[in-house]
């Protein structure tokens, strides 16, 4: 099993992960403001914000996946403690998001 389904498996309900064809792995980055990310994403600016905002793996991390299926694609940011006494957990997660993250460079296949 992939090391990213495998994490997304101990923090979500296996039947919502059920629900999608493909999940994606997006990219990594600094822990920003929930509220910056939420207008970030309204905006259709995420991608963008992926490539520049650089992570740093000696820090707590937010760890960006795409939920695909038929009808939908979800966005699931998870945080990532850097200090290993710690969950991981949901951050944030967007449902419907429209934008295209095809041509990301650090995309990759989870599911």
């Amino acid at each position: 099993m992939n090391v990213w389904l495998a994490s997304l498996n101990e923090i979500l309900d296996k039947t919502y992960l059920e629900e999608f064809d493909e999940i994606y792995y997006l990219n990594s980055t600094k822990v920003v403001d929930e509220n910056s990310l939420i207008k970030t994403i309204s905006e259709r600016k995420l991608k963008e914000f992926l490539i520049k905002n650089e992570a740093d793996g000696n820090e707590d991390l937010l760890d960006f996946f795409l939920l695909v299926n038929d009808k939908q694609q979800d966005v699931l940011v998870v945080f990532s403690p850097f200090e290993l006494f710690e969950n991981e957990r949901i951050f944030h997660t967007t449902q419907n998001i429209e934008e295209d993250f095809s041509d990301l460079d650090s995309i990759e296949l989870v599911k």
